[in-house]
């Protein structure tokens, strides 16, 4: 008779195994992101002609260092990337609670700031509306009224990608449980998006994910000799039954499950004009990414259709990489990240939560560096410091200068003064 009981040994390959495929989630939203950037804001022809017309190999060394593009360092990501670890840092600080105010905070802080650790000096990218509803004066109290009332001032019709291209992270927290991480999602993403299609398509990516790391603990425990793949169209139509929950419209139902299942990459018209940052195509970028088999091909094709490419790319990694396993990303796309290490000291944490979460709250591992509210503290500290250098360089600048107009004066003199009869 075949045993159910999973040893030991089994039980630790299991939870390597899911760990990988986490990281490959997080890498893989990372580089799509710092890949993508090479071709933001470009037309599929401008792409072409920077990088050539069919790329077997992209490097971020190769980006063209315009006005836009030379902002960011080589191998960095922007800010998809950067929202993704806010929600990070905070569900680190709340021991695995979603907190929308504590997001509210700290998404304020880097439109200000950046990360300081990093050297930033402000948040860069940020898009129309999330910047919009980050300027409201109740904001960072009611996140969710703002963006309300900012959806509705624009007449309803504003759908933008902002919220889709920071959620995979919300598809691996909690991920054994489909209802926390349809509600963590909706959570962070009505805090700056509230256009039903902005929740559904963060939902879809957010569920597919953990949908990706429920078959794998499945396969793993199930005593198989060898696991069966994933099952990319059930996967799709189950994160299209909890996605399609937040919608009322049919039409907007039936362009989701369009986008959600579209296969072929230029339907999906990625530089179309004016509607470069829809949701739903960043989205359909991401489940069109999930269809393939070939991390490098798949992320260059997404890459070179250009339009809003870094975001199209961070959900496309995501879940490309959730789907295929950390050795499937190229390795230099994962070594020449220019912050990798410091994203991975928060992974670490991230990880070790993961395994607390049966805990009750307070035996959770805590985070007290990411309070925000200490955060803000070291953040005036240093602004009065930076004040307090300026006045001195500018004080030791004027001193030098009436010094050498001091030393002028002799000169002007001598220069001026009257011969002698």
């Amino acid at each position: 008779m075949a045993s159910n009981t999973t040893e030991p040994q089994e039980v630790d390959t299991c939870k390597q195994i899911i760990k990988d495929q986490m990281l490959a989630t997080i890498y893989g939203q990372c580089v799509g992101d710092a890949l993508g950037l090479l071709t933001e804001f470009m037309t599929k022809d401008e792409a072409k002609e920077c990088y050539g017309k069919k790329p077997k190999m992209l490097l971020y060394s190769q980006k063209v260092p315009d006005f836009h593009r030379a902002r960011w360092k080589d191998g960095d990501w922007t800010d998809d990337t950067d929202q993704m670890i806010l929600i990070l840092h905070s569900i680190l600080f709340n021991r695995g609670q979603v907190v929308a105010t504590d997001y509210a905070a700290r998404i304020y802080r880097w439109m200000k700031t950046g990360f300081p650790d990093l050297g930033d000096l402000g948040g860069m990218g940020l898009g129309r509306t999330t910047a919009t509803v980050l300027r409201h004066p109740d904001f960072k109290t009611k996140p969710h009224d703002c963006a309300y009332e900012v959806w509705d001032r624009s007449q309803r019709n504003v759908a933008p990608n902002g919220a889709v291209m920071r959620t995979s992270l919300l598809g691996l927290h909690q991920w054994q449980d489909l209802e926390a991480v349809v509600k963590n999602t909706l959570e962070i993403c009505k805090c700056t998006h509230h256009d039903p299609r902005c929740q559904a398509s963060a939902v879809a990516v957010s569920v597919a994910v953990a949908l990706m790391l429920q078959h794998t603990s499945k396969e793993k425990n199930s005593g198989r000799k060898s696991a069966r793949p994933v099952d990319v169209t059930d996967v799709i139509k189950q994160a299209y039954d909890f996605a399609s929950k937040v919608l009322t419209k049919e039409e907007e139902k039936k362009d989701l499950w369009w986008y959600m299942n579209c296969t072929k990459l230029k339907e999906l018209q990625l530089c179309e004009a004016a509607k470069i940052g829809y949701t739903y195509k960043c989205m359909g970028a991401g489940f069109w990414a999930l269809k393939q088999k070939d991390f490098q091909k798949a992320m260059i094709k997404v890459v070179m259709a250009a339009g809003d490419a870094d975001t199209n790319g961070a959900v496309a990694g995501a879940l490309l990489g959730c789907k295929l396993g950390l050795t499937a990303i190229p390795q230099p796309w994962k070594d020449d990240l220019v912050n990798k290490d410091w994203l991975m000291s928060y992974v670490n944490r991230f990880f070790k939560l993961q395994s607390e979460m049966s805990l009750p709250f307070d035996q959770r591992s805590s985070s007290d560096d990411l309070d925000i509210a200490k955060l803000l503290a070291e953040d005036k500290e240093r602004d009065e410091k930076r004040e307090e250098e300026h006045k001195r360089q500018y004080e030791e600048r004027l001193k030098a200068q009436e010094k050498e107009d001091l030393s002028f004066l002799p000169v002007l003199s001598s220069a001026h003064e009257l011969p002698q009869d």
